[in-house]
């Protein structure tokens, strides 16, 4: 009976062990002989300690990536802060920049001003009319910003709105200037090509006098009256330079009857041709091309003259016309 008690309970204590947690222990060994040392640790301890190691693994290895955001952070807040302080200095400058836009507004009124005036003498030195002909102004037009009023309650954001809205307004304007400035600039540069071609120089290298005008007039030769002069007679001495009023080509360079030695000269295509009579020497011929000024011919008194000097001929489309109203 004893016995069957005595394994009972030896059966119970070996399960007892078998249910209990594992434990540990730390064994000490000394570098001399002597006597090895051994400590207990239970087991919760272990997985408490394995669970603080974890932690600070986990904060060792986390800390230097905090280090480089804190880093990058610092950089954006002074970034952004150098930006916040350009910004206050751009604003402060918006007053300023409101009162250029203001002075830009007057000198592009002023510019069109002075377009609409060289329009007028553009066409009136195009058109040979007197100073006070009405030129219309076309496009050009007074031109004015759109009026607000700003006080010293208005924020920076309203200034700077208005600003911008001046800006927009002054980038019209200026494009639509420049488009008639350009055109105004090209009219006058096809102009200045076709003064090339217009006779408007005196024909002799120097100074002469006027011995008969255009128009009727008794003939010297004959004496009768009503002759028709289609020229200006101007007397100088023989050998005298006669020069091209224009640009052009010479189409004719030869004797030619009552003209004597004879150059005429058609200028380009605008209709005008120049002709020089009675001369005492050519020194141009047919076909060739000429440059304003150039000289072409010596004064003399061939053909039908009572003496030496040039008989200078203006025509338009043709038609003889006054060479006084081409002279200087």
């Amino acid at each position: 009976m004893e016995r069957e008690i005595e394994r009972k309970r030896t059966r119970m204590f070996s399960r007892r062990r078998k249910k209990r947690r594992p434990e540990f222990t730390l064994m000490i060994l000394p570098n001399k002989p002597g006597k090895v040392r051994s400590v207990y640790i239970p087991f919760a301890l272990v997985v408490t300690f394995l669970c603080l190691m974890t932690t600070n693994l986990y904060f060792l290895c986390r800390y230097p990536i905090r280090i480089v955001e804190i880093y990058n952070l610092e950089k954006r807040r002074i970034c952004c802060k150098e930006t916040i302080s350009q910004q206050e200095r751009e604003l402060k400058r918006i007053d300023p920049a409101l009162t250029s836009t203001e002075e830009v507004s007057d000198q592009i009124n002023a510019h069109n001003k002075i377009a609409l005036e060289l329009e007028a003498k553009y066409n009136e030195v195009k058109t040979k009319t007197a100073a006070r002909t009405k030129v219309s102004r076309g496009g050009y037009r007074s031109f004015q910003l759109p009026q607000y009023k700003l006080t010293s309650a208005d924020t920076e954001l309203t200034k700077l709105s208005v600003l911008n809205s001046n800006l927009d307004f002054l980038e019209e304007e200026l494009v639509e200037t420049n488009k008639q400035l350009t055109d105004l600039y090209d009219r006058y540069s096809a102009y200045d090509r076709e003064l090339d071609y217009t006779p408007t120089i005196y024909p002799l290298t120097q100074q002469g006098y006027f011995t008969s005008y255009f128009g009727y007039r008794r003939d010297p030769v004959t004496g009768r009256l009503g002759a028709y002069h289609e020229g200006m007679d101007v007397a100088a001495r023989t050998g005298t330079p006669v020069r091209a009023a224009a640009d052009g080509t010479v189409t004719i360079a030869r004797r030619n009857g009552n003209y004597g030695l004879f150059v005429e000269i058609k200028h380009g295509s605008y209709g005008y041709k120049t002709r020089y009579a009675h001369n005492s020497r050519l020194l141009v011929k047919a076909g060739q091309q000429v440059k304003k000024g150039d000289i072409i011919s010596q004064v003399g008194s061939t053909g039908k003259s009572t003496g030496p000097h040039l008989h200078y001929e203006v025509l338009v489309n043709g038609k003889p016309v006054n060479p006084r109203n081409f002279m200087p």
